[in-house]
């Protein structure tokens, strides 16, 4: 055979095995691609063809104690205009047709500049929204127009058609999810349950009448009713509002409690926000010490309760039998203490000499409330500022300032800790523990847990097991019913020596004037607490004014403010009067 014939029979050997060794690699791919791949590449196909669309629920709506709407839902329209199909359709008329789109489009919103919008005509490879939550008036005439480029997309809004009422009780929805207050604490019930849409699509994403498809239905959010009275609520934030301006105060805080119930009838504080335009607010400040304007100051802005807390040094003399109204006491003006604790001084330095238990009450006397703290001792003032619910968080809304007080136990504790707690300094509380503490007082002496959830309404979506209302609920028993009525009318004396009264109705308050350690003398958190008519108790009432520059005292700053709320109330809740005028 020659060299030739066996080179060639080489080269065609050659050939073969390339040949073999392509198909076998061809087979192998083909194999990986058919059999080996072929579930995820059915899965991949079968998901061109399929949609899947999130169907959102319906959040829940908030309502007042008369069924006024506090929180509810709108439906409103974003603009998205399509850019790559605008580029799509370049013409040599171009520059026209969108200088004809932008200037139409401006013409309906006028928010948005023809610049921007110019320059969001880009060549984008995706759709881009222009403006959102557009009124109902402008989407139509955005329909009438049929421009090509532009298109609408309804989303669900959450609104508060009062504006800022009640809105550090409310808080805001951001994203779908709650925020601060109510709608954060009961998200859950609020939100609801989103459905889901599936079904098969054309190559242009429509779903096909005979393909196969399945929904499952979105759970609307529970609807709440709240405790609040939208009547009081907004006369208490336009008078709180009102006297902080006219006392040059930094805020302050109101609370209005069911006397029986521990119910929020109101719960005010200022600076406040309007939860339909929360991001306007980020910059505010909230209450003294707060830098956030969101949170709930009744809660959140704990505060030395100063000359409000000889109530309750009262109430504990008064429940062990260590004191009567009329026990006397000589008050030099001072108290001095061998261990050499600092001394004690009443607020405006004067003497008093001899004064019973209810004139120091009347008088506001630091000197007077500190001897009684000396007669009880630790071992029976503290059991007492605990029963009253101090330094115990109350759970209504997070976050929840829950204050606090050394007691003997404490590191560093001394006998100064002892006297001045019981004038309300050396203790911190939040309003709404203070307002709480009186509730005890004005109900006989039995404190309830202060609530704002009145009901839920499920609206037959969510079974019966969410159809409930809000029970009162009892706490504890903190001092004897005796004693309740005894300190009730010391209270009442008090109210008539401040000058701070309502013709018909008797009304048992004390007044507080508390200074920050560090801080000048004039820098006070001026304070009234109290109840009406203190014969049958209905509401209590606490009024706190920070920073008030024109008066700093509680009797003149926040005295006229606590009348003006216990007056509207009597006349909206057309409560009797039970003294002859």
């Amino acid at each position: 055979m020659s060299i030739e014939l066996r080179r060639a029979r080489s080269r065609q050997m050659v050939i073969f095995f390339l040949g073999c060794g392509g198909m076998i690699i061809l087979l192998g791919r083909l194999y990986y691609w058919q059999v080996w791949q072929s579930g995820s590449l059915s899965r991949l196909a079968n998901s061109e063809h399929i949609q899947n669309q999130i169907l959102n629920a319906p959040r829940g709506l908030i309502y007042d104690a008369q069924g006024h709407l506090l929180a509810t839902n709108v439906v409103r329209d974003d603009v998205y205009i399509t850019p790559l199909q605008f580029a799509s359709d370049f013409t040599d008329n171009y520059p026209t047709e969108l200088s004809t789109e932008v200037h139409a489009l401006h013409q309906v919103l006028p928010s948005v500049s023809e610049d921007q919008l110019r320059n969001d005509f880009g060549f984008s490879l995706q759709a881009v929204r222009v403006a959102e939550q557009i009124d109902p008036g402008q989407s139509q005439r955005l329909r009438n127009l049929h421009l090509p480029d532009t298109f609408l997309e309804p989303q669900t809004w959450r609104t508060y058609p009062n504006g800022n009422l009640a809105s550090q009780i409310l808080g805001y929805v951001q994203d779908g999810k709650g925020i601060y207050g109510i709608e954060a604490k009961y998200n859950t019930l609020l939100a609801g349950k989103a459905g889901s849409f599936t079904a098969e699509t054309d190559l242009n994403g429509n779903p096909l009448t005979v393909g196969a498809s399945s929904e499952q239905d979105a759970v609307k959010g529970l609807d709440l009713t709240l405790t609040i009275d939208s009547f009081i609520q907004y006369f208490v934030q336009t008078s709180l509002q009102d006297a902080i301006q006219q006392l040059d105060a930094q805020s302050g805080t109101v609370i209005v409690l069911n006397a029986r119930t521990g119910a929020i009838v109101a719960m005010a504080g200022y600076p406040t926000f309007d939860p339909n335009h929360y991001g306007d607010f980020a910059d505010q400040k909230g209450c003294v010490g707060s830098e956030d304007v969101y949170l709930n100051p009744a809660l959140f802005c704990d505060y030395e309760p100063g000359s409000t807390m000889k109530a309750f040094t009262m109430a504990a003399a008064l429940d062990q039998h260590v004191i009567t109204p009329d026990t006397s006491i000589n008050d030099p003006g001072y108290l001095n203490f061998s261990d050499g604790t600092p001394t004690v001084h009443n607020w405006n330095d004067e003497s008093y000499g001899k004064e019973t238990m209810t004139q120091v009450l009347q008088h506001s006397a630091n000197v007077g409330a500190a001897t009684v703290a000396t007669w009880l001792g630790p071992d029976r003032f503290y059991p007492y500022v605990d029963r009253f619910g101090f330094g115990q968080p109350i759970g209504l809304f997070q976050p929840e300032d829950q204050g606090g007080y050394r007691t003997n136990t404490s590191v560093g504790w001394s006998e100064s800790d002892l006297t001045r707690q019981a004038f309300g300094q050396s203790i911190t509380a939040s309003p709404l523990q203070v307002a709480r503490a009186y509730q005890a007082i004005a109900n006989g002496g039995v404190m309830m847990q202060p609530y704002i959830l009145a009901s839920i309404n499920d609206n037959g979506h969510a079974g019966p097991y969410y159809q409930y209302s809000t029970q009162p609920q009892m706490l504890r028993r903190v001092i004897s019913t005796e004693t309740s009525e005894t300190l009730t009318g010391m209270l009442i004396s008090t109210a008539e020596y401040n000058h701070i009264t309502l013709p018909g109705y008797s009304m048992a308050i004390k007044t507080g004037t508390a200074t920050t350690q560090g801080l000048s003398m004039d820098q006070t958190e001026a304070s009234v607490a109290g109840f009406l008519p203190a014969s049958n108790p209905q509401f209590v009432i606490l009024v706190k004014l920070d920073r008030p520059q024109k008066t700093i005292y509680g009797g003149t700053a926040a005295g006229p403010l606590w009348r003006t709320i216990a007056q509207q109330l009597v006349v909206h809740y057309s409560i009797p009067p039970d003294q002859q005028q």
